[in-house]
């Protein structure tokens, strides 16, 4: 059976890491994991020592940063160049701003929409294209309750909207 190729983001650590890693040491080898993230130079080194003997066997690391459109191409295309298609994305990448709301300064809102809510619309953007000249493919949203609480029903609305999806499919995040 061929793997599947997932590309999930934000996967430098938390529920982003341990889906690469589940994924990519499946003892059937049904996945092939592109494990990315913003910042490869500095924050890669934990998933590396996890990864064990996957890495660079069904797991492999890129940096890819959801507010850089040139990264996402760049990633996107060296992926489906490689492997000929992207089966699974899981747009995991997202910030969570410390701040109380009411003493956020309006540059965390800002900030904040730019990973949560901009990176998965441009993420979606990017494979979608693919998926659909293969005529298949799933996109994954995942949504943290520690953010500002309005982003994943902000991304549950536009995904529900486009893909004709109930919004109770993609708020399990």
């Amino acid at each position: 059976m061929t793997p599947l190729v997932v590309l999930i983001t934000g996967s430098s650590k938390g529920i982003g890491q341990e889906i690469a890693l589940h994924l990519a040491k499946d003892p059937q080898r049904r996945f092939k994991v592109y494990a990315t993230m913003r910042n490869q130079s500095t924050r890669q080194d934990d998933l590396k020592t996890k990864a064990g003997s996957s890495l660079d066997d069904t797991l492999f690391i890129r940096e890819l940063d959801v507010t850089k459109q040139e990264t996402i191409d760049k990633t996107v295309k060296e992926i489906v160049d490689s492997e000929g298609r992207i089966d699974i994305l899981v747009n995991n990448a997202g910030v969570v701003t410390p701040d109380w709301w009411e003493t956020a300064p309006m540059q965390s809102f800002y900030d904040h929409m730019e990973v949560n809510y901009f990176g998965c619309v441009r993420m979606t953007k990017a494979v979608v294209p693919y998926m659909k000249d293969k005529r298949s493919g799933r996109i994954l949203q995942i949504s943290s309750t520690c953010g500002f609480k309005g982003t994943r029903f902000i991304i549950c609305g536009m995904f529900g909207a486009i893909f004709k999806i109930p919004a109770v499919g993609i708020l399990l995040g």
